[in-house]
Formats: C-alpha cells, structure tokens, sequence
C-alpha cells in the first residue's frame, strides 16, 4: 500500500508514499506489515499528508524517530484478507511474479521478475534463457494472463 519515506516528529511516526491503485481502501486498514517481516503492526493512526501524495502513519510499537530512520524504503503491506477485490483482469504483483511467460508461438522467454510501474503503463521485466526482456503492459502485447495455472502469453513488440 506504500513505502516509508520520512520520519515525522518524535514519536515514531511516519511519511508513507501511497502507492496503491485504491487509496480509498487505506482508512479501513487496521494491521500491516514492514518490509519483509511476517509479524503485523497494530495502524494507530492515519491521516493524508498536506502534499496529496503521501500519509501520515503512526504503527503500535514503533515509538522513536531512530526506529522509523532504520525502516526508510520499506513497504508497508497488507494482508491479503484485508486486500479490497480487484477488477476482472487486473492483479496484484504477488499474484503475478513468477509466473512463465511464453509468446504465441509458445516459446517460453522466462519468468516474470519484476515490475516497473511508469506515469503511462507498467512494464514486465522478464528473465529467461535470451536475457531480460521488457514488456509494456498493454494491449495487443500482454494476450492473456492465467496467475492460477502460472503463465501468461504474450505478443513481444517489433523493436524485438
């Protein structure tokens, strides 16, 4: 749902980019994550910050600025029960990374191995036996995504 950005203030607070898709979900959050850690953070208190861009985050348990300093760059998470639904066709990263990506002629290029998401369109970066290929998330390239059976196929652009 966001990322760490700041610390605010004194008391363990702090800047969170919001980089969700559905900012409206983040008031009914109640428990998140940090980074890559499994134990939840108990949200305290959350309010938009002045620029639009970013939230204020006090998390139970996390009292100093030096605590915060020490977690800059990290994702806050959420649990997927707590994940609101999706739209048909549209996907959480989780769901996505990982998964075999192959062209209409069945050839496999790699797995999925990340996700650059840019002003216009995300772009998929795939990594597989010809290098790393760069897939813009847009019609007429990405043909079909299964995240279920773990494979998605594609049609890779001309300047290939």
């Amino acid at each position: 749902m966001g990322r760490i950005v700041a610390v605010h203030g004194v008391r363990g607070e702090f800047r969170m980019a919001i980089i969700t898709n559905h900012p409206e979900q983040l008031p009914k959050i109640r428990n998140v994550f940090l980074g890559e850690e499994y134990e939840p953070f108990r949200m305290s208190r959350m309010r938009p910050h002045p620029n639009g861009k970013e939230a204020l985050v006090k998390l139970a348990g996390i009292d100093s600025p030096e605590e915060v300093a020490d977690r800059r760059g990290q994702l806050v998470r959420v649990a997927l029960a707590d994940a609101p639904p999706l739209p048909e066709g549209e996907y959480y990263h989780y769901q996505l990374l990982g998964i075999d990506v192959v062209d209409e002629a069945e050839t496999f290029l790699g797995r999925l191995a990340e996700i650059i998401e840019t002003g216009a369109n995300d772009v998929y970066v795939v990594r597989g036996p010809a290098g790393e290929v760069l897939l813009p998330v847009i019609e007429g390239v990405i043909l079909s995504v299964d995240p279920e059976g773990g494979r998605m196929v594609v049609r890779q652009p001309e300047y290939y």
